[in-house]
């Protein structure tokens, strides 16, 4: 039997969910007995309460890409259960995997309207953080090598995201320079970054090189500068 449970995503802190369809969704699945519960931010949520995750892996889980949720549960070593793809896919089309229409009451609307603002919203540091596709990975380590703020980790030659925090709001220069593109950042706005299937921004061999070694560049001189200061210091 089918949970009647449902995670939608409503992703406050930026624009990708539609709010008039997160509306739209959670009004008609509960006007159809389903227990639809409202989350701010998956993202936010992997990275700073992943037990409210885990509640929602039986049910029904409404968000972004499928790439990205799958991505978030292989993180936490969660198996998920059915994922809909909201990013891409019209009210209707998601509906339809539940075998329903649009169906709707302005009372129900106006209480979801109400819920959906009550939530948190943080916009000017969200939950933006690399999430590792490992059916893509190779464990280069380039992401680590790069990455100047401490977000990726080397642990028995396998590569992870351990300080997501740390990463710089906006930045996807990591993903950028990936040789397999096993990096994604769900807030941003293009594929395949975004853990999206179109192809929408490419970079070519030539410039991921280059970019990866002005990087390394950039952390070397920065270690000749703290060697440097550490001379200064003991003299």
């Amino acid at each position: 039997m089918q949970s009647k449970a449902v995670t939608i995503c409503a992703c406050t802190s930026r624009t990708f969910m539609d709010k008039k369809k997160v509306v739209s969704l959670a009004a008609t699945l509960r006007n159809n007995g389903y227990q639809v519960n409202i989350k701010d931010d998956l993202c936010r949520l992997v990275a700073d309460d992943p037990d409210q995750i885990t509640k929602a892996k039986e049910g029904t889980i409404i968000a972004c890409h499928t790439r990205v949720v799958n991505n978030h549960m292989n993180w936490l070593g969660i198996t998920p259960g059915n994922i809909i793809e909201a990013r891409k896919n019209s009210t209707e089309e998601i509906l339809s995997e539940f075998g329903l229409e649009e169906d709707t009451s302005s009372q129900m609307t106006d209480d979801i309207n109400k819920e959906i603002e009550a939530l948190p919203l943080s916009k000017d540091q969200d939950a933006w953080y690399p999430v590792l596709d490992k059916s893509k990975c190779t464990e280069c380590g380039k992401c680590h090598d790069f990455c100047l703020f401490g977000v990726y980790t080397v642990v028995n030659k396998q590569v992870k995201v351990t300080n997501p925090h740390n990463c710089k709001n906006n930045c996807p220069a990591c993903a950028r320079m990936c040789p397999s593109q096993a990096i994604i950042f769900p807030k941003y706005d293009k594929s395949p970054i975004n853990g999206g299937t179109e192809i929408e921004e490419v970079f070519s061999e030539e410039v991921k090189a280059e970019m990866y070694q002005k990087r390394l560049q950039y952390r070397l001189q920065q270690n000749r500068n703290r060697f440097s200061m550490l001379k200064r210091d003991k003299s």
